[in-house]
């Protein structure tokens, strides 16, 4: 019986399935992190029912005069801007993302930046991620196909095969490219789930720089409220 050409030896399916060193807790990391996102965006809205609910109240009745009425108004629409501007932001943070293998072949310019450190990680140590399926996100996409159609191949070989020890040897293969099929599955899962992980970083990042400038805001809003209210 003539076996597929691409179907691995018993060696190289052993070498397979060994256990990578990469340890990952990308999900956790993302459940953490968008926790993170949650609790900014309740603590900003907290400020802004103070700034709404406690600032005019306790302020209007010591404006005097249209001027000073106009910079009550405009500090207090300064204060609810920054907080609107740091919840609409930190709100990305949350926002589903869909990840693939593009924004590791071929990355925009953000998502460069974003993967910048994945990057490096995965030129300094590509077995840690790709294992015996290539040493590119690409090349391990491929293997995860070869692998798939070397199983489709032998199944559809084993149908008609009736002699047993040529069964024998193609369930033996069968049960390699399988072996071979799910270790590549896996390691791309895992890497998908790293790059997901790295995004939800980079928008995190963005969002505290515009809860900072958001911070600013209201800062900024309540003083320019206490200064017209303060005669």
């Amino acid at each position: 019986m003539s076996t597929p050409s691409d179907a691995r030896t018993p060696q190289q399916g052993q070498a397979s399935a060994e256990v990578s060193p990469l340890v990952s807790a990308a999900q956790t990391a993302v459940t953490d992190m968008r926790t993170t996102a949650r609790w900014t965006i309740a603590a900003f809205a907290a400020v802004g029912s103070v700034m709404l609910g406690g600032l005019p109240l306790a302020g209007i009745g010591k404006v005097k005069g249209g001027g000073d009425l106009a910079l009550a108004t405009a500090g207090l629409a300064l204060a609810v801007f920054g907080v609107a501007w740091a919840i609409w932001h930190t709100g990305e943070a949350l926002t589903p993302r869909l990840t693939t293998l593009r924004v590791l072949t071929d990355p925009t310019p953000r998502e460069r930046r974003e993967l910048r450190d994945l990057h490096t990680e995965l030129a300094a140590s590509p077995r840690a991620f790709y294992g015996p399926f290539g040493t590119t996100p690409a090349e391990l996409d491929a293997a995860c196909r070869l692998h798939g159609k070397v199983a489709a191949n032998l199944e559809a070989l084993l149908v008609h095969e009736t002699d047993p020890r040529r069964r024998a040897e193609a369930t033996y293969r069968l049960t390699l490219a399988r072996a071979n099929t799910d270790q590549a599955l896996r390691r791309r899962r895992d890497l998908l789930e790293l790059a997901h992980a790295w995004q939800v970083r980079g928008a995190l990042r963005r969002a505290r720089l515009h809860t900072v400038l958001g911070a600013f805001a209201v800062v900024a809003g309540a003083v320019v409220f206490l200064l017209a209210t303060a005669h």
